[in-house]
């Protein structure tokens, strides 16, 4: 599999990073059930990256899930085809992970380190790679902001990774292929 990606770096110093960070699947695993989390790109503190971040669901969208898991029969929607978080979530196995997750009252955690100094990074929805687009986010670490670029006709070749955490973002282990 190949893909395109969006470079992310400094306007002042030498950092970089990409979206390439969130590729692959990503699981809670809770009482031998798994459960794919959704994920976004991020900027961690403690880690000093741009690195792959949870994204909890709010409490409405949960609150609709909730309702909607009482009747939903259908087959597990994919994430791609539905728009509707609330739908998706539950239309999906093992739904109680998720629950259990949400219960925690948690922050969302870097998928790196496992810790919440994370600053979540919304990519614009035009990005190409004759432009760096401003994110509207300072580096911490110099007097420089965070900018993104399209890879354009380059794309880098990726091996599926499966990685797994348990319900309070802790890393358990790693499955390429």
């Amino acid at each position: 599999m190949s893909m395109t990606f969006i470079s992310i770096g400094c306007t002042d110093c030498d950092f970089r990073g990409d979206t390439l960070t969130t590729f692959g699947r990503y699981l809670w695993q809770h009482e031998g059930n798994v459960f794919q989390l959704e994920r976004q790109l991020g900027l961690c503190l403690d880690c000093n990256k741009v690195v792959a971040v949870e994204r909890l669901p709010d409490r409405e969208t949960m609150e609709r899930a909730r309702a909607m898991r009482l009747t939903y029969k259908g087959q597990p929607l994919l994430r791609l085809l539905e728009k509707d978080d609330a739908k998706y979530y539950a239309s999906q196995e093992h739904f109680e992970i998720l629950e259990a997750v949400c219960e925690l009252e948690r922050m969302p955690v870097c998928l790196e380190c496992g810790n919440s100094a994370i600053r979540k990074i919304e990519l614009p929805k035009q990005i190409d790679n004759d432009t760096k687009v401003p994110l509207g986010l300072k580096h911490p670490w110099c007097a420089g902001t965070l900018q993104a670029q399209s890879s354009g006709g380059l794309r880098i070749g990726l091996n599926p990774i499966t990685y797994t955490y348990d319900i309070h973002g802790r890393f358990l282990s790693t499955v390429n292929g």
